[in-house]
């Protein structure tokens, strides 16, 4: 009788979470309804607003690109 050797089976995760509270807009689709949620857009309006980040910043968060 032969022995049969199973490999343990490797699940790559490809899909990365995309919209967290620290991260709310994507960079993976930039028709995703994130980049037009108006709460979404309030919050990071309010910032520059409060000189907690400029707007050149403001622009990156909301393109889902890192700060």
């Amino acid at each position: 009788m032969m022995a049969h050797h199973q490999q343990p089976l490797l699940v790559l995760m490809e899909d990365e979470l995309i919209h967290t509270d620290d991260h709310p807009f994507c960079s993976n689709d930039l028709t995703c309804p994130c980049h037009r949620d108006p709460a979404l857009l309030a919050a990071v309006n309010e910032a520059v607003e409060q000189g907690l980040m400029t707007q050149s910043e403001a622009t990156l968060m909301i393109e889902g690109k890192t700060l």
